[in-house]
């Protein structure tokens, strides 16, 4: 066996190369997965973006925080969800805000008092839309500090 050289020598190299530049692509963690389903909140999200705030609204015309919701999971899931935040917040189970999916609930508190003020639907990629009341159907990012602070409940309700 002496027909060991330099080119047997550098063709094991290169495959050992080969094989682990290879391998090594298959290691690396994947990108956020996004289904069909959150591909269609996204699409329902943009379609509304623009639409003016308006308490109690639940159109193109205006459309308040808890509507937005209820419209968005209507047209993206086909999942029919309570008018006011209240009562979507008693849905669904609670989330942990590092293990947000797209289509999770986002409900704030701005004031002292109790209860919750407002509402908005993640989108992922540390994005959520919601109905401001000073700025309309908006996408926010939930790494603001502002909305971070604000943040007080996630729930899942899809899925």
């Amino acid at each position: 066996m002496s027909g060991f050289n330099a080119k047997s020598a550098a063709a094991i190299m290169l495959s050992l190369w080969l094989l682990f530049s290879c391998s090594a692509r298959f290691t690396q963690q994947a990108p956020e997965r996004i289904t069909l389903k959150e591909d269609a909140l996204r699409i329902a999200a943009e379609h509304w973006l623009g639409t003016p705030y308006q308490y109690g609204g639940d159109s193109r015309r205006g459309i308040d925080c808890s509507a937005l919701v209820r419209r968005l999971y209507k047209e993206a899931f086909g999942i029919e969800l309570p008018r006011q935040s209240a009562a979507q917040r008693q849905l669904g189970y609670s989330v942990h805000a590092p293990y947000l999916k797209p289509g999770d609930l986002l409900f704030f508190r701005f004031s002292g008092e109790e209860g919750i003020e407002h509402v908005g639907v993640y989108l992922g990629n540390q994005q959520f839309v919601h109905a401001s009341s000073k700025r309309g159907v908006v996408i926010d990012r939930l790494d603001d500090p502002y909305y971070k602070k604000h943040l007080v409940v996630v729930k899942r309700v899809y899925r």
